[in-house]
């Protein structure tokens, strides 16, 4: 493999022309291999490997980074489904060009499946070297890029997995307009996935009192405790499919009943598709206090010491 090859492929697979040089490769060399198609020239001081990562390809080609929500599904954190290619350019970037040919005009970037994001002030963030935005750049644009409540639902993930500070986030909040900065109340990062961030939000609309990842005995910690009894479980398609999962639920759901809870288990479609009739449940059972103990409860000794939620 010759030096450029060598190069590019430590680099990732795309790199600028300046990287290469700085890295000991001189402009000659990358002609070279340019003009005997061993690598191609994405644009004007970017190069890549035929075989580089499509998307960051693609991104170079349209005159950015890849960054966004196509930065988010690589980093494996929960955000809006889109499977459009975003791409952060210079705020008064002009001549950007198709994702397939550096010579196509981009002309509307929806025809090509692409979403164009003017790059935002952010005084704090360095600019990447390279041609994928870093995870910081990422989030600042998704948070404007998604609705309210996917925004809030990535941050949760961020936060969940220690990819992000409490403090880290209220700075790329304050270099949003300030509606933005309200979500800095909403965000949870005890939150263990998408579906319990969703419920949640329908939860605090209603101005339901509820916890998160509440312990219980005999059965671990519930996704969502409304009140003192009513337990809201949600069930990913991506931890709860198989047949132990399964036998696991049952068993936690068992344990639960047997100490007076009340078990309302919600599959991913309920919770994102039929929300509207999962919250009139809830409410329902809110308003005829069934989320409480009651004497009744208390007389049969099945409530424990009663614990205030925390109202959202």
């Amino acid at each position: 493999m010759n030096q450029v090859l060598e190069r590019l492929a430590m680099e990732g697979g795309v790199a600028s022309t300046v990287q290469l040089q700085l890295a000991g490769v001189s402009l000659s060399a990358i002609g070279r291999a340019i003009r005997s198609g061993e690598i191609l020239r994405l644009r004007s001081g970017w190069v890549g490997l035929p075989d580089g990562p499509p998307e960051v390809l693609r991104a170079v080609r349209v005159g950015g980074r890849l960054s966004c929500l196509s930065v988010l599904r690589h980093e494996r954190l929960w955000c809006a489904r889109d499977d459009r290619l975003h791409v952060r350019v210079a705020n008064r970037a002009t001549h950007l060009a198709a994702p397939h040919d550096r010579r196509v005009p981009l002309g509307d970037p929806e025809r090509w499946g692409v979403v164009v994001h003017r790059s935002r002030r952010a005084y704090g963030l360095d600019e990447p070297v390279g041609p994928v935005d870093t995870l910081e750049w990422a989030l600042l644009h998704s948070i404007a890029c998604q609705s309210k409540a996917d925004a809030i639902v990535t941050l949760d993930s961020a936060l969940n997995k220690n990819r992000i500070s409490l403090t880290d986030l209220a700075f790329l909040l304050g270099e949003l307009p300030p509606s933005y900065q309200r979500y800095l109340d909403l965000v949870d990062g005890t939150s263990q996935s998408g579906l319990e961030t969703k419920a949640r939000l329908g939860l605090h609309r209603y101005n339901i009192p509820y916890r998160t990842q509440v312990p219980i005995s005999g059965a671990g910690r519930v996704d969502l405790l409304v009140g003192d009894r009513l337990v809201v479980e949600l069930d990913g398609r991506e931890f709860h499919s198989t047949n132990t999962a399964y036998d696991e639920d049952r068993r936690r759901d068992l344990a639960l009943l047997e100490q007076g809870y009340l078990v309302v288990r919600l599959t991913y479609d309920q919770v994102m598709t039929e929300w509207g009739r999962v919250i009139a449940l809830i409410r329902a059972l809110v308003a005829r206090e069934e989320h409480r103990w009651s004497p009744r409860h208390r007389r049969a000794g099945l409530a424990g010491p009663a614990a205030s939620a925390i109202s959202p």
